[in-house]
């Protein structure tokens, strides 16, 4: 006897519609000592995240960046604990599977020389980095996590807000796991503006938004 297979109503969901349903599913929480083992857990599935930073980078100062060399998980940690460390978790169910890091700059000090360039004002807040898991990626994880952020943002009273996308080179295939800024386009839908360079290469650009509190 031949089986029938009939193609449920789920098999011929179109791949855009599918992809709506993924993002559907993606809610956002803050970082902190609620949510700091599902963060560890996601960090250490990725062997610490770029090579161990525990996204470190921009909360580090030369000084502290030695005081702390090798230590980087115990250093976040203290930081989320004591409330100064912030980030929008993208969850998947009960999984983060991916995160934009934000600040201001006095949490976030790393790298800010590059204003003295720029002539202009720093911003109240910074969006530092992004991570995202690498069974979800290009799944719009960061647009959601930045999304997230700007959502803390503003319920905090708002102001003006600095990402740092990486310019992406034309033409040539790149490694989205390296893409820590976020990507110009991504920035340019929720409404920020370039601004300028953080730097002399060019690369990383600086993009600006004004958010009203809450």
């Amino acid at each position: 006897m031949t089986t029938r297979v009939v193609a449920s109503k789920s098999d011929l969901t179109s791949p855009t519609k599918r992809g709506r349903q993924l993002k559907a599913r993606f809610s956002v929480r803050e970082l902190g000592s609620a949510t700091w083992p599902d963060f560890e857990r996601m960090v250490q599935k990725h062997n610490g995240v770029w090579g161990g930073c525990w996204c470190t980078f921009f909360h580090l100062t030369p000084s502290l960046a030695k005081q702390w060399s090798g230590k980087h998980k115990e250093y976040k940690e203290k930081l989320v604990r004591a409330n100064q460390s912030h980030a929008a978790l993208v969850y998947n169910g009960p999984d983060v599977v991916g995160w934009c890091q934000f600040g201001p700059p006095p949490e976030l000090p790393g790298r800010m020389n590059g204003y003295d360039t720029m002539d202009m004002a720093s911003p109240d807040w910074r969006t530092t980095c992004f991570f995202v898991d690498r069974d979800h990626r290009r799944e719009g994880v960061a647009k959601k996590a930045l999304e997230g952020a700007l959502g803390f943002i503003a319920a905090r009273g708002g102001g003006t807000v600095d990402g740092y996308p990486k310019a992406l080179p034309r033409g040539k295939p790149y490694s989205s796991s390296f893409i820590w800024g976020g990507t110009e386009s991504m920035y340019a839908k929720l409404g920020f503006r370039p601004v300028g360079a953080l730097g002399t290469s060019n690369r990383v650009k600086v993009m600006r938004k004004v958010v009203r509190g809450r």
